[in-house]
Parts: structure tokens; sequence; C-alpha cells
């Protein structure tokens, strides 16, 4: 009889981490609506990571077809009303950027060794999706949310 019962209390402990972690890991539970306008002047000048980075942005934000070949998605692609762009800056290793399509303003994103998910409509990126600690030291998988009044990410937890 007692094993029964913590053999069950196992299991459900574990079904509820995994539904704990389903719901966390859901785009949807950060869902914002989507802008309709259209997209503000890209705002370079006086920016010095858009000044450094001028051409991807530039490139992803106004949708060049190269672009979308290679990046996927491009101008609204995240958050409701922005554009998130990456690029690589080494071997493991990409850095990003936000820009707000209603002002042009960018800001600074995240860094990762793996990649990003994101989604057009919430405001949680993964970094590092799919990734297990043992493939490197720098490729933990982390989820961020984007702070629309704070234009700024904050570290949700590591998985």
């Amino acid at each position: 009889m007692n094993i029964k019962i913590s053999y069950l209390s196992c299991v459900l402990f574990c079904a509820l981490s995994f539904v704990a972690k389903a719901q966390l890991l859901s785009f949807a539970r950060y869902r914002v609506d989507i802008y309709k306008g259209h997209k503000a002047k890209l705002i370079i000048k006086g920016n010095k990571l858009a000044e450094q980075y001028r051409t991807v942005i530039t490139n992803t934000y106004y949708s060049t077809k190269e672009q979308t070949e290679w990046h996927g998605a491009t101008g609204l692609n995240f958050a409701g009303h922005y554009c998130f762009v990456y690029w690589g800056c080494g071997s493991d290793c990409q850095h990003s950027a936000v820009i707000d399509l209603k002002t042009g303003i960018v800001y600074d994103g995240l860094m990762a060794s793996r990649g990003f998910d994101f989604k057009k409509n919430s405001l949680m990126v993964i970094v590092n999706p799919g990734t297990t600690n043992n493939e490197c030291a720098f490729c933990k998988e982390e989820l961020w949310l984007w702070g629309i009044a704070s234009k700024k990410f904050t570290k949700l937890r590591s998985l």
C-alpha cells in the first residue's frame, strides 16, 4: 500500500512539474495584440548599437529579400509592435536588438550561443532553445521577458 502511494505521489509530482514547465514555456502566457499601424522611420543616428550594426538592423527592419531568406521573420516579428533582429558575432555567439515599430528606436537585445525563439504576438524570448547543459558551457536555455515600459529584458529563468 505504501509503495503504491509513494509511486503515485512521484508520478503526480513529475506530471505537475511537466505542466508547470510547459505553462512557463508557453508563448501564449505572455500574449500581446498585434500593431496594425505603419512602421516609423528607423532611427540610426545617435544610437551606438544601431550605427555599429546598421546593415543587418536596416535590412531586417525593412524586410529586404536577402534578409528574409536568411533571417526568416522580419519587420513586425516580436511582442506586438517590435522587430527582433539578430546577427552572428563569432563562433557560438549571436547578438540582438529590438526595434519599436511605432517610434523607430533601436534597443539593446540579448546574447545567445545557439539562437533565439520568439513570436510576433508574445513578449517572451527563449535564448538557446532546445539546448542542454551538456552541449557547451554558454548554451543554457533561458527564458526572457520584454518589458514594454522599461524597453529591457528581464530573465524569467534558466532551464
